[in-house]
């Protein structure tokens, strides 16, 4: 399943980088950015809602290649790995295209989705019922970000996560919540950061 995903990430990689110039690839109009931000996720197994007492938290680094034209592509690791319920983890490596939907003054609106792998530990592991493994995820997802200098943004974050593949073990929490889950997991989460212009001009 891993080298599938980073074939599929190659894959929209490379697919994007081909549609523009030797310029645009380097610099030129080409914007690179980078940061940290922190999450707070719904699992969908504990959490079906963010009105929940057991939301994962956790810190996320990310990229975003933003090219002429409107287009892009991102890439995340996000390790929501603190505040679950019966120590439970979820973590997940994405990447794919991402595209401004709106600019106004200083505020840029992207809409985007991404695909790759999402790793999960479930409550209570490794108790009878539980389960630990990875699985491919794919995301739609928007981003708002916010200049605030030349090259430093606040940006906020929402995915929605889809895990098709995912197949749970029917049982209870240990807050003695059944959970019924024989099918795809969809999480969602939060996130608010900052990222940095390291590569092409200020915006």
């Amino acid at each position: 399943m891993i080298k599938t995903v980073g074939l599929l990430v190659m894959a929209f990689f490379s697919m994007l980088l081909s549609a523009q110039s030797p310029r645009s690839t380097v610099g030129g109009e080409a914007r690179l950015w980078a940061g940290g931000e922190l999450s707070v996720v719904a699992d969908d197994w504990a959490c079906s809602s963010f009105d929940c007492n057991y939301l994962l938290l956790g810190p996320a680094v990310f990229f975003d290649l933003n090219l002429p034209r409107r287009i892009g592509i991102e890439g995340e690791g996000r390790w929501t790995d603190w505040h679950g319920t019966g120590n439970e983890k979820e973590s997940n490596l994405l990447a794919g295209p991402r595209y401004r939907l709106f600019r106004r003054s200083r505020l840029d609106g992207w809409g985007k989705v991404l695909m790759g792998g999402g790793w999960l530990t479930s409550p209570g592991y490794p108790a009878p019922g539980s389960l630990k493994g990875s699985y491919f995820a794919f995301m739609p997802g928007g981003t708002v970000d916010y200049v605030l200098k030349s090259r430093l943004s606040l940006r906020g974050d929402f995915e929605y996560e889809i895990w098709p593949g995912f197949r749970g073990v029917p049982g209870y929490l240990p807050t003695g919540q059944y959970l019924p889950h024989n099918g795809g997991l969809t999480p969602s989460g939060f996130s608010v950061g900052l990222s940095y212009n390291i590569l092409g001009p200020s915006r």
